[in-house]
């Protein structure tokens, strides 16, 4: 019976950023205003046992002074399939825990993220498309 299950779910999955901001940047609020934009590149062929790399672009909205990102998420908060929930059933996502990230101002840094679909996912997540947020803790630091 397994075997039955896995072979429909061979077709592709794709994963992508929910986009707030222009370009497809999410903004990462702080306080006062975004210390950091987040967008994330396209990833498909997703399907049982597979891993995909997500790679983070973090720039930093602060052209005078640098940032440190102490901490980045990513979160599948919904898919297009109505019975494929959004869970780590479906859809595991290994988060980065890396060193803190410095940003010099007004450039940027990349991030790797895995994202892995579970032998265990639901036949319902057949080319279903993975809406994800990301988040971020940043704080302003003076410059080297």
């Amino acid at each position: 019976m397994l075997a039955l299950l896995a072979l429909p779910l061979t077709l592709p999955a794709a994963a992508f950023g929910e986009t707030t901001g222009a370009d497809g940047w999410q903004l990462v609020p702080s306080r006062t205003s975004p210390l950091v934009r987040i967008r994330g590149n396209r990833v498909s062929g997703l399907y049982p046992g597979v891993s995909k790399e997500l790679i983070l672009t973090l720039q930093s909205s602060d052209h005078r002074q640098s940032i440190v990102v102490r901490r980045v998420r990513v979160r599948d908060v919904a898919t297009t399939n109505r019975g494929c929930a959004p869970t780590r059933r479906n859809l595991a996502i290994r988060q980065y825990r890396g060193a803190p990230i410095r940003i010099p101002p007004g450039q940027a840094r990349n991030v790797t993220v895995l994202l892995f679909m579970l032998h265990t996912v639901s036949n319902a997540c057949q080319r279903a498309t993975f809406r994800l947020r990301y988040t971020a803790q940043a704080r302003i630091t003076a410059s080297r």
